[in-house]
C-alpha cells in the first residue's frame, strides 16, 4: 500500500508533536518494508540543525517538499477545505495527520489522525482563539469524514468521547507513544558536564523543566516552588558544597546554590512566567535555555536532580516519561494521563504541598523504574499498522 504522512510539524523542531511525528515515521520506515511511505513537508524556512528530512530520506521515505507558507495552508485547507493533499504526493491508500490541519483527500483514500489532547477545548483560557479555531475545524472534518482516530492515552479518549459523543467508539484507538532509545541513564558524568557546558550551564545541582512555556504547564507555580526550596531552612550554609562531602551532607548544604533550568521554546500567553522570575529576583537562578538539540536532551535529564512538571493537564506527558526513563524522579500532579502513565503508589504532589513533596523526593530513596510503564515505538508502529490493515481487511 501507499501511505501518506504529513510531516510539516517537523519544522517545529523540539516540540512534542515534532518529536512524535519524527519518531513515528522513522520507526515505521525501519519496521515496515512492505508499504511505500510518501512524506509531505511544507515550509518556507529550514530551522538550524534541521536533519529530520535527510534522515528519513536515507531510510526509505519519499519526501515531497514544497515551500508553501503555513498561512497559505491554513487558508486552503483550514478555511476553504480545497485542493486535495494528494495532488502534491500522488494518490495513496491512506493519509495520516498529526498536525491541526486535515486537508481534503481524493475519493477512496482513508484518513487517520492523532488527537494528542483536548486542552484547547477543556482549557480555552490557555490558548489563543486562532489555535482553538484550528483544532475545532480539524476535529469537525475528522468526524465528518469518519477518520480513524489515535488517542495518546485513555484519558484523552475519554475526554474525546465525552465532548464529542457523535464519534463512533470503534474508531478511537489508544496507543501510547514510544520513548527514544537514547533516553536512558548515563553513567559518564564528565560527558554530562561537557554537554551542559555547550549551553553555558555549570551548576553542580539543578531542577529541570522541558516543554513549551505556556499557561497549561503551570511554570509560575514551579518557579515559586523553586524559590521556596532555595530559601528553605535547610539552605543555611554560606558556602557551596565541597567535592569531598558525603551525598547527604551535600543535600543539607546546597539548595541555595541550585538553579532551575527551563528547556523549550516560548509558546503563548507566557508573559506571567517571565514576570514571576523578575518578581522573585531569580534572574540569576532560573535559566531559560531555549531549544536543545535532541541528542543533547538526555544529558540534561541525567544531569538534573529532579524533573519538575506541574502541568494542569496532559494528553500523554512525554517529557516526564523521558525524564523517568533517564532514572529521574518527577515532581508532578496526579491528573489526566499522568496518573495513568505512572503506576499506583507514585509520590504525586498535591496543590499547596509541592515543596513538601519535592523535599521528600530529594531526601528520600526512590526507584523510578518500578513506577514507570514500558513504552516502545516498535509496539506503537505495529498497532498503527494493525489499524491500517483492519481498514483494508488485510
Amino acid at each position: 500500500m501507499k501511505i501518506g504522512i504529513d510531516v510539516t510539524m517537523l519544522v517545529y523542531a523540539g516540540s512534542g508533536v515534532a518529536n512524535y511525528t519524527f519518531n513515528l515515521v522513522k520507526n515505521l520506515l525501519k519496521i515496515d518494508k512492505k508499504n511505500e511511505y510518501r512524506l509531505f513537508y511544507s515550509s518556507f524556512r529550514r530551522p538550524k540543525n534541521f536533519y529530520y528530512l535527510d534522515e528519513l530520506k536515507k531510510i526509505g521515505g519519499k519526501i515531497y517538499k514544497y515551500p508553501f507558507p503555513p498561512s497559505l495552508l491554513k487558508i486552503i485547507w483550514g478555511k476553504l477545505n480545497i485542493i486535495p493533499i494528494e495532488l502534491f504526493t500522488g494518490k495513496v491508500d491512506v493519509f495520516f495527520f498529526s498536525d491541526f490541519l486535515r486537508p481534503p483527500l481524493l475519493t477512496g483514500t482513508k484518513g487517520i489522525t492523532t488527537i494528542h489532547d483536548l486542552t484547547w477545548k477543556l482549557f480555552p483560557e490557555y490558548h489563543t482563539q486562532e489555535v482553538i479555531s484550528a483544532h475545532e475545524k480539524k476535529l469537525e472534518k475528522t468526524i465528518k469524514y469518519q477518520d480513524e482516530i489515535i488517542a495518546d492515552s485513555q484519558s484523552t479518549k475519554q475526554d474525546l468521547l465525552r465532548l464529542y459523543p457523535q464519534i463512533d467508539l470503534n474508531k478511537v484507538h489508544v496507543i501510547y507513544p514510544g520513548i527514544g532509545e537514547k533516553f536512558k541513564p548515563i553513567k559518564d558524568k564528565e560527558k554530562i558536564k561537557k554537554v551542559l557546558q555547550k549551553y553555558n550551564i555549570f551548576p553542580p545541582n539543578f531542577l529541570l523543566y522541558v516543554g513549551a512555556i505556556e499557561p497549561r504547564k503551570n511554570l509560575e507555580t514551579a518557579i515559586k516552588v523553586f524559590y521556596q526550596l532555595i530559601n528553605s531552612e535547610i539552605a543555611s550554609s554560606s558556602s557551596p558544597p565541597r567535592d569531598d562531602m558525603s551525598l547527604r551532607a551535600k543535600r543539607n548544604n546546597l539548595y541555595s546554590y541550585w538553579q532551575f533550568l527551563i528547556v523549550g521554546r516560548a509558546g503563548w500567553k507566557n508573559e506571567k512566567v517571565f514576570q514571576k522570575v523578575k518578581e522573585l529576583g531569580l534572574e540569576n537562578k532560573v535559566k531559560f535555555i531555549g531549544y536543545v538539540d535532541d541528542n543533547d536532551l538526555p544529558y540534561f535529564y541525567n544531569g538534573c536532580r529532579v524533573f519538575v512538571y506541574l502541568s494542569k493537564y496532559e494528553g500523554f506527558g512525554l517529557p516526564p516519561v523521558e525524564a523517568a526513563s533517564c532514572g529521574k524522579m518527577v515532581l508532578m500532579y496526579e491528573n489526566s494521563s499522568l496518573k495513568e502513565i505512572f503506576e499506583s503508589g507514585y509520590p504525586f504532589a498535591k496543590e499547596g504541598e509541592e515543596l513538601k513533596t519535592l523535599k521528600e523526593i530529594l531526601e528520600g530513596e526512590y526507584d523510578i523504574k518500578k513506577y514507570l510503564k514500558e513504552f516502545s515505538w516498535k509496539n506503537y508502529c505495529n498497532q498503527f499498522l494493525n489499524i491500517i490493515n483492519r481498514l483494508f481487511k488485510i
